[in-house]
């Protein structure tokens, strides 16, 4: 824990590693996104320090963050591999404040996806092969999808929503889970209730459930 630290180096030296190992990939803007208890000069130094060791590389490896960037050497790797070599079948569920979460990072010339930033506590973010597909808000009663999504994909991230919200297997589910509305019209109206009637739900009173 950070708070055991009383030397401001120490601190710094433990944050840099903690994001190296979080993201792979550092810059200042995660100084921006998580404000740390220490200085980002310091942060700065020490990932400067671990460059000097060998145990880290400076370069430009991701297009839109601002200033120096450190990356592992596994990062640097996997971001050079071929993108065939990730599994595009995959849905990844993701807390929309979980710390690894970087989709709602601004980057240089771009604006931020209102897409990656679900409202209120409890939202999710539904990615397949590093695209946010989906966002669940208010325990899955509010869904949005990509503009551009297919139909493949919003059925991959229908799945994912029914295992997630699923009750653990063998335990008794205390109430239904109810989406309300999809793109903010009513989910039974909605372009895909087709696609999560397929998945399981069914449709009542104007929304989706199961």
């Amino acid at each position: 824990t950070l708070g055991v630290f009383d030397d401001p180096q120490a601190i710094a030296e433990a944050i840099a590693r903690q994001w190296l190992s979080r993201y792979g990939v550092v810059s200042r803007d995660w100084y921006a996104l998580e404000r740390p208890p220490a200085l980002w000069r310091s942060i700065y130094h020490e990932l400067k320090r671990l460059e000097f060791r060998g145990e880290v590389q400076r370069g430009y490896f991701v297009a839109g963050l601002a200033g120096a960037q450190f990356a592992l050497p596994e990062a640097v790797e996997l971001l050079r591999a071929p993108n065939d070599s990730t599994d595009a079948t995959e849905v990844i569920v993701m807390g929309a404040i979980d710390p690894a979460n970087a989709y709602a990072l601004p980057v240089v010339g771009g604006a931020v996806d209102p897409l990656t930033r679900p409202r209120g506590p409890g939202g999710l973010l539904f990615t397949l092969a590093g695209r946010v597909i989906m966002t669940s808000e208010r325990k899955g009663s509010r869904l949005r999808m990509a503009v551009d999504a297919t139909e493949g994909e919003v059925r991959a991230a229908a799945a994912a929503f029914i295992t997630h919200f699923a009750p653990p297997q063998g335990t008794m589910r205390r109430r239904d889970t109810v989406v309300e509305t999809i793109d903010g019209e009513g989910a039974t109206r909605s372009r895909w209730a087709h696609v999560f009637r397929e998945s399981g739900m069914t449709g009542f009173a104007g929304a989706l459930r199961f």
